[in-house]
């Protein structure tokens, strides 16, 4: 009887207790070449590689993109997966190519009092909510929108930033 016992659960560890989630199936990547997913080290490998974007513009998609400063900056609204599904979802005309010519990109992004809430209402749109210090980079074609919606004095703008993910910023 022990030893039937014993057979059977020889799946169990060496210290005889049960390994939880031993036969879930592995995530998959959901990465797909040439398009971004935003997740954070992709990100910066994806900037590395692609800071010829910061000479040209020839990267966009939609003809509505601007210069941006960083090559992490330099990225279209048809490049982001999820811009991308939310362009497909929201079932625009052939000769809308961009997030921006959407006549609910203004309402939702540009009918607000500062350009900070027009940055997050998009990121929002697209990827819903977020949690606190996930940061996305926003196309450049979103941001060149909301830039001259909301100019700001002297024309300085901060640009995209990674979060400190320092033990200071927990505390």
């Amino acid at each position: 009887m022990e030893e039937e016992y014993e057979q059977e659960f020889e799946f169990v560890n060496q210290f005889d207790v049960p390994v939880p989630y031993n036969y879930e199936p592995l995530r998959q990547s959901q990465t797909v070449p040439g398009r971004i997913n935003g997740h954070r080290r992709e990100m910066e490998l994806w900037s590395i590689e692609n800071q010829w974007r910061v000479e040209q513009v020839s990267w966009c998609l939609c003809a509505q993109c601007e210069p941006m400063p960083s090559a992490i900056e330099r990225v279209c609204c048809r490049e982001i997966d999820q811009y991308r599904a939310l362009l497909e979802k929201l079932d625009l005309p052939e000769d809308i190519t961009c997030l921006t010519r959407h006549h609910g990109f203004s309402s939702v992004c540009l009918d607000r009092q500062y350009r900070y809430t027009g940055y997050r209402q998009v990121v929002r749109w697209a990827f819903g909510t977020l949690g606190r210090q996930i940061r996305k980079p926003i196309p450049a074609c979103v941001v060149a929108a909301i830039r001259k919606q909301y100019p700001e004095e002297g024309g300085t703008y901060k640009g995209f930033e990674w979060p400190d993910l320092g033990e200071a910023s927990f505390l």
